[in-house]
């Protein structure tokens, strides 16, 4: 069954609760006055800890063999303990006395965020639901506390753009969205190497890929058709005018200078 713990001060305020009108009237005005100014000290920024401290919610502690969930009609989760109770509150999840998820749930379902954990305690990701459906942002980490990555959903589909960073805190990859089309950048050392889309020229749709050097300048762009089962690559200036195009079976040698310039962007 659940552990239920729960942090306030609950006997303090029944005590304040319990005071009379007769005893008020012996309240002095300098302690009243005094009262006064100490609460005109504690603005929003110095809000003593334990007022904090009574505002902390339920939290019950489960082990992984103490609940389970079931598939409702629309393919939702719904949380249920062993004892068919259903579960409404926030839970911390354990497996062997380590805690590997925290649960908030409303009715049955996840509502709010739903937070993993590495075995060091650092979180592993954050993401964000709705009656058990993903709808928010959702955030990934390093085992360091690092940020990994930072995307959305909406109710239950992920939106298009994230963004993935390196352990250092920088960019590595960017997924945007501009006048509909999807672009996926990569970055290297906080400089962008490359980019790919997809671009119709003269009625044909390519797969495009840009490349920078550190100053951001294109250095090539090249396209493929059919998702690259058509073994044939495009080469454009920076205006998307055909410059050339071979085919990598019939031209190794083509191919294989092709494929050593490409080598130094990955």
């Amino acid at each position: 069954m659940a552990n239920s713990t729960w942090e306030n001060t609950a006997g303090k305020k029944e005590s304040i609760n319990n005071l009379n009108f007769e005893s008020l009237k012996t309240i002095d005005l300098k302690v009243v006055l005094s009262i006064v100014g100490c609460i005109s000290l504690f603005s929003c920024n110095h809000i003593p800890e334990a007022i904090l401290a009574a505002n902390t919610e339920r939290v019950d502690t489960l082990d992984v063999t103490e609940y389970t969930f079931v598939i409702d009609k629309k393919n939702r989760r719904g949380y249920v303990t062993t004892d068919r109770e259903v579960m409404d509150g926030t839970y911390v999840i354990t497996r062997e006395g380590e805690v590997i998820e925290q649960l908030n749930i409303t009715g049955g379902f996840l509502n709010g965020e739903l937070i993993r954990y590495y075995e060091n305690g650092q979180p592993e990701a954050i993401e964000t639901y709705k009656t058990s459906v993903q709808h928010g942002p959702t955030t990934s980490f390093y085992r360091n506390g690092a940020i990994r990555s930072e995307s959305s959903f909406d109710n239950g589909v992920e939106n298009p753009e994230s963004v993935s960073y390196h352990e250092d805190g920088s960019v590595s990859h960017r997924v945007v969205v501009t006048d509909g089309v999807r672009y996926e950048h990569e970055y290297r050392n906080g400089n962008r190497i490359s980019s790919m889309f997809e671009k119709e020229i003269d009625g044909k749709t390519f797969q495009i890929m840009m490349m920078y050097d550190d100053f951001g300048t294109v250095q090539l762009i090249m396209g493929t058709r059919g998702n690259g089962e058509i073994p044939e690559v495009y080469i454009f200036d920076n205006e998307f005018n055909e410059v050339e195009h071979f085919n990598m079976q019939d031209d190794p040698l083509r191919a294989q200078e092709f494929l050593a310039f490409m080598q130094q962007y990955f």
